[in-house]
């Protein structure tokens, strides 16, 4: 009889469990709302039991409330545990009878030992294990054994030698069942928290995203979409839903839309196909991104689409290669301009010179001859700058040819040198060559355009400095085949260049300090011409310079030692 009493109780708290899940599931986060439906549902449960309980005498039952009220307890709480105590406890003082005293105290034993392991288990993991979980219903059914002394003397042995053996022995087991059947439950509904939790904020984070998603297969068939807003789409969802997409846009489309399946489908994702598609509002420009969909057993490769609107960043480079356009004529024009302006302003200032020269074969007071000089003076500086605004301009409107001739190179080095030793001797500085015995007689390159370059930087060398040595060494650096790098280097023990300015002294019009400008004179062309014609002839030009420590500028050029190249 105990045995049937034991599986009737069993499946009560099997149908507990279930119902209780539910309860969980609709209350959800109503703390408070759960407890209260929870002692009560209980409390029911263990009501049910003790109606149809194993009567041991009048006045004495025996049934499963205990394992009921204690779970109650680990699961439920303090609330739900003393409402379902509660409910147990006024039934049974109202069935009264001689074991009604032992009734209550296993009622309230129960679940005080519930709510105790409820606290051990939320604080120690290890007290939700099947061990200590079978400790817990030992426990409870102990304190039940304990409980049997409250009865009279006469009958407490007769109930201990019914009842002890199958409560140690199964019942421990059953709480042990129930419980893990609980835990199971409360994992089960945690991860249907989790999964909706993620599934909400996958959810807004799309719904984030104002791009149209698609899932499409291998085969271009449509299976899913998402968009913000449906009439973002170009096509209606009950039109697109199992479509394939060659059935519904155009054969451009199409297959730019298959090569980037493709390319997802080699190397999991592709990037950066786009495609332009009229819509009754107008052309729209798109942007693809494909992420190859993880699958199992093999299935076909469900791919994620993100089609990206980028018409208004296409308007924008339209509008920009445009105005880049408008820019770079703009520029070529005003190049032009200077160029022409540069050649006709030169026309009548040599006339001008070619005057102030035959001036000189006339009879001159002092006086004259000092004006005559001045001019002289200011012609050839005038001249010098028309020369360096011409240069640049016809460069940056790209009339400037490189030539490729035969020239012998130690002596176009030493001409320039010859040209600037007047200056240099002027100042009392001394103007050295180093060339390398390694160096070619004759080279094919722009004679003209080395010397120009030659010139500007050892006059450049002489003018910022004051005093010491001015060097130029020429020598090759490597050679491959008939093609060589010839590299000059101009070294002065000048002012120097700070490390700040040694790009910006490359730039038009700049200098590396504004007041050099008034002190040395020049309109910062110079060096803006050496490293345009050095780059015109494929090779590069450099500064090497510490403030007040002088200044080396290096040109590496490209030449070629075949007479007949």
């Amino acid at each position: 009889m105990i045995y049937i009493s034991l599986l009737h109780n069993v499946a009560l708290l099997v149908a507990l469990t279930l119902v209780h899940g539910l309860l969980i599931r609709r209350i959800g986060e109503n703390k408070y709302g759960l407890s209260l439906f929870s002692g009560l549902l209980f409390g029911a449960v263990a009501l049910i039991g003790m109606m149809t309980p194993m009567t041991l005498q009048p006045g004495l039952i025996f049934d499963g409330r205990s394992i009921i009220i204690a779970v109650a307890g680990l699961f439920g709480g303090l609330l739900t545990a003393l409402i379902s105590a509660l409910i147990a406890l006024a039934y049974r003082i109202y069935l009264g009878g001689v074991g009604a005293p032992t009734g209550v105290a296993v009622i309230v034993g129960s679940a005080a030992i519930g709510v105790l392991w409820r606290f051990l288990r939320l604080r120690r993991p290890a007290f939700s294990s099947a061990s200590s979980l079978y400790l817990f219903g030992l426990l409870v059914h102990l304190w039940m054994l304990v409980c049997m002394f409250i009865l009279p003397s006469q009958i407490v042995w007769k109930t201990l030698s019914n009842i002890t053996l199958p409560v140690l022995l199964i019942y421990p087991f059953a709480t042990l069942l129930v419980s893990l059947m609980f835990i199971q439950m409360e994992r089960h509904i945690e991860s249907e928290k989790e999964l909706a939790e993620e599934r909400n904020s996958l959810a807004s984070l799309v719904e984030a995203i104002p791009d149209l998603l698609f899932e499409v297969g291998l085969d271009g068939r449509y299976h899913r979409y998402f968009a913000t807003h449906n009439e973002a789409l170009a096509i209606k969802p009950e039109v697109l839903d199992g479509r394939k997409m060659q059935d519904l846009l155009p054969p451009k489309v199409v297959e730019i839309c298959f090569r980037a399946l493709h390319e997802a489908e080699k190397s999991g994702y592709s990037f950066g196909y786009q495609y332009s598609l009229d819509l009754p509002e107008g052309g729209r420009w798109f942007e693809l991104s494909v992420a190859k969909k993880k699958t199992e057993h093999h299935q076909q490769s469900s791919f994620v689409v993100l089609a990206r609107d980028i018409t208004e960043r296409k308007q924008h480079e339209k509008e920009l290669i445009e105005a880049n356009q408008k820019a770079e004529a703009a520029n070529r024009a005003k190049s032009e301009f200077l160029a022409n302006m540069s050649h006709e302003i030169r026309t009548p200032l040599n006339g001008l010179m070619g005057m102030v020269q035959l001036m000189r074969y006339t009879s001159l007071t002092q006086e004259q001859q000092e004006y005559l000089e001045n001019i002289e003076l200011s012609s050839d500086t005038l001249l010098a700058l028309i020369n360096d605004i011409l240069d640049l301009s016809r460069i940056e409107a790209g009339r400037f040819e490189i030539e490729s001739e035969l020239f012998t190179v130690d002596a176009t080095i030493m001409g320039a040198v010859a040209l600037q030793s007047g200056n240099a001797r002027s100042k009392s500085l001394n103007l050295v060559t180093e060339l390398s015995e390694n160096l070619p007689r004759q080279l094919r390159g722009d004679a003209l355009r080395f010397r120009q370059i030659l010139l500007n930087l050892i006059g450049n060398a002489v003018k910022f400095t004051k005093e010491g040595t001015i060097t130029v060494k020429a020598e090759i650096v490597s050679e491959e085949g008939n093609k060589e790098l010839l590299r000059v280097e101009i070294r002065d023990t000048g002012i120097g260049i700070s490390r700040e300015q040694h790009e910006i002294i490359f730039k038009p019009f700049v200098q590396a300090d504004s007041s050099t400008t008034r002190e040395y004179g020049g309109s910062g062309l110079g060096l803006a011409i050496c490293r345009r014609l050095a780059e015109q002839m494929g090779g590069i030009i450099r500064v090497e310079s510490e403030l007040g420590r002088g200044s080396s500028f290096i040109v590496e050029l490209p030449v070629t030692n075949s007479p007949d190249f």
